[in-house]
């Protein structure tokens, strides 16, 4: 069995008969005969009815299912289990069998489905379980596939006014204006990569490339993405050593820009029969990039993803792409600061701090009878239980670059938002091993979504110390502490989240009015606020704690 987590809720890829399910419920594609003796809900299409001789508790009958509904049909049949008290429910492979649906394309209506209902501000679902049921072997393994390549929060940060994000999956099955192959001068390579996606997008685009005849060393040629989810392929001679990529990766964004395109995605360029260093092929396609955006007039694209398959050269990746991220983000803090003091912009410091002048950055332990510390651990104690945890130590964090480009932040909002409440002081659970980057670097986007992104793909924090309590966000180390971080955040106005943003959308849908500066799980009574922003959020004090032992 294979699982995901879609906003808390766990999610069951199983081969099976749908009809041997013990879960609370189970989903029947049904038609408009069904017996009307049911226990109808609201909606007329989906009716409970009880189960028989099943293992399940109900029958959730959908009916008139069609390929062009399935997301609103998995909607109904979730709202169906809310609304009868029913925590688990199977769902079958809708629109594989009369609706005549392609497995990639059903599975991805019913994850949407699934997604779409789970993260609706307005949903309090009790929902724990979903069981994908299928019953036959391709079917199976098609989903399947589906569900390794399923992530939605993978680690991006913007450059330029666009965004830059690395994809664990597999490049045939973006859904971007273009995506990249890297081919031979015939365009018609049959291994690798290359041989993958003219296999995936089918006769059409190997009738096109056939058309075409022979790629020139630096030419460029573009076919439609055939039965790809991409609209269209781009076709280039791949690099095979570090000094070619950056005219490669010129060429191929230059291109994109000339076709209006918006969106491209890009292989782990060389890494394959170049055989080229897979550390200096990330950081030759980043700089690369960065270059590209930083020379060209307003890009069409808006966005670039970076696809890689391979466990171990994601890893790899990821370490350089999240490393170019935190030198990024230092750059252009720097930047701001040293034009917000150029304009005459005043920092006040803490008045808590201490010897300011002596370092830079600096982590104070508290002494643990003095009022800050009681102030700290009272707030703490506030919203979670004194009998379950204890407090070892507090530490103040006095990092003065992360304090000025915070201060600059938070002046901004105020002249946006004036005469209202915008900074928070807010809770954020993290692990022991990232200790060290949050103190010097602050909160990094690029280092968010580890631990689910229900309301979009920033960094979390939490009104009541309790929910950052959990082990989900503060793991336990060897030696049994846990930490949270006391945060200074800039809430400002907020909207409701949602899992697909990347950023906030905009005031009132309005563009002229600007950007939400958070969003929130609960606009009337907010318990998690995400921000989308490097340096809107600042770690005041760093809490060391354990669970109580007695």
């Amino acid at each position: 069995m294979t699982d995901v987590v879609v906003c808390e809720t766990s999610v069951k890829l199983k081969k099976g008969d749908i009809t041997a399910e013990s879960t609370d419920a189970i989903v029947n594609l049904s038609n408009a005969t069904l017996d009307c003796s049911a226990e109808k809900l609201p909606n007329d299409d989906c009716v409970v009815t009880s189960a028989g001789n099943l293992k399940c508790r109900k029958i959730i009958n959908l009916i008139g299912v069609r390929s062009d509904n399935i997301v609103t049909s998995v909607m109904k049949a979730l709202k169906a289990c809310d609304e009868a008290n029913m925590a688990t429910v199977s769902l079958p492979a809708m629109g594989t069998g009369a609706g005549n649906l392609k497995p990639e394309r059903s599975i991805r209506l019913i994850m949407k489905g699934i997604e779409d209902y789970l993260s609706d501000p307005s949903v309090m679902t009790i929902i724990c379980e979903i069981v994908i049921v299928v019953f036959e072997q391709e079917i199976y393994e098609k989903y399947q596939r589906f569900f390794q390549n399923y992530k939605k929060n993978y680690p991006h940060f913007s450059a330029f006014g666009k965004m830059i994000e690395l994809i664990k999956g597999d490049i045939t099955h973006q859904a971007v204006d273009c995506i990249v192959n890297l081919t031979n001068v015939t365009l018609n390579q049959s291994c690798g990569v290359s041989g993958a996606i003219l296999s995936a997008a089918g006769d059409t685009v190997k009738e096109e490339c056939k058309n075409i005849g022979v790629l020139r060393g630096d030419e460029v040629v573009i076919t439609s993405g055939g039965k790809l989810e991409s609209k269209n392929i781009m076709h280039i001679i791949g690099p095979t050593s570090v000094p070619a990529y950056e005219p490669s990766i010129d060429r191929i964004l230059h291109e994109c820009h000339k076709n209006g395109f918006t969106s491209v995605a890009l292989p782990a360029i060389g890494t394959g029969m170049a055989r080229v260093d897979v550390a200096e092929s990330i950081k030759a396609i980043l700089n690369s990039i960065l270059n590209y955006l930083s020379d060209t007039l307003i890009p069409s694209l808006d966005t670039i993803f970076i696809i890689v398959i391979q466990e171990s050269i994601y890893k790899k990746y990821l370490e350089v792409f999240q490393a170019k991220s935190t030198e990024l983000q230092a750059l252009q803090r720097e930047e701001r600061i040293v034009a917000a003091m150029l304009h005459g912009v005043t920092i006040r410091y803490p008045r808590t701090w201490t010897d300011i002048a002596k370092k830079e950055y600096q982590e104070i332990i508290i002494d643990k009878t003095s009022q800050e510390y009681k102030d700290v651990k009272d707030k703490f104690f506030a919203t979670t239980s004194a009998s379950k945890y204890e407090v070892t130590e507090i530490k103040r964090i006095q990092n003065i670059t992360l304090w000025q480009s915070f201060t600059i932040n938070k002046q901004t909002a105020n002249r946006k938002n004036p005469g209202q409440k915008n900074i928070s002081h807010l809770y954020h659970g993290t692990r022991s091993d990232a200790l060290t980057n949050i103190n010097r670097d602050g909160f990094n986007r690029v280092y968010c979504g580890v631990n689910g992104a229900a309301y979009g793909n920033g960094t979390y924090f939490a009104a009541e110390s309790r929910y950052s309590c959990d082990d989900k966000y503060s793991r336990s180390d060897a030696n049994g502490n846990k930490y949270i971080y006391q945060a200074a955040v800039i809430t400002g106005r907020y909207c409701a989240g949602k899992y697909l943003y990347k950023e906030a959308p905009h005031i009132d849908g309005d563009i002229n009015k600007g950007r939400y500066d958070s969003v929130v799980d609960n606009v009337k009574n907010p318990k998690v606020f995400v921000v989308f922003h490097d340096d809107v959020a600042y770690p005041e004090y760093l809490i060391t704690f354990k669970k109580c032992t007695s």
